[in-house]
């Protein structure tokens, strides 16, 4: 028998959400970064581009382009996260001032 009264579920800190946060939100717009990408362009096609001996195939091709999609909205999402936490925070008379 269990004896322990559940006590909901474990609280996060901020900079673990702010971590999850970024990496989730950036997961999703090199999804759709990559949709959006490669159905214009063909990745066998590119590989060309960048070295006349470089043969990939297309889930390779994919799958590099996802990660790279990743990485660059990584970085993205992450500067926006940081600016916005670094940010000077106004206090209440300079607010009461403003409206």
């Amino acid at each position: 028998m269990i004896s322990e009264e559940y006590r909901g579920a474990k609280q996060w800190s901020r900079n673990r959400q702010a971590v999850f946060a970024v990496v989730w939100i950036s997961f999703l717009c090199a999804a759709v970064g990559t949709m959006v990408f490669f159905a214009v362009f063909d990745p066998v096609d590119l590989s060309g581009v960048f070295d006349e001996d470089l043969n990939i195939d297309r889930d390779a091709g994919y799958a590099a382009g996802f990660f790279f999609f990743w990485l660059l909205c990584l970085a993205c999402s992450g500067i926006t996260a940081f600016l916005v936490r670094t940010a000077p925070k106004r206090d209440a008379k300079h607010r009461n001032d403003q409206g």
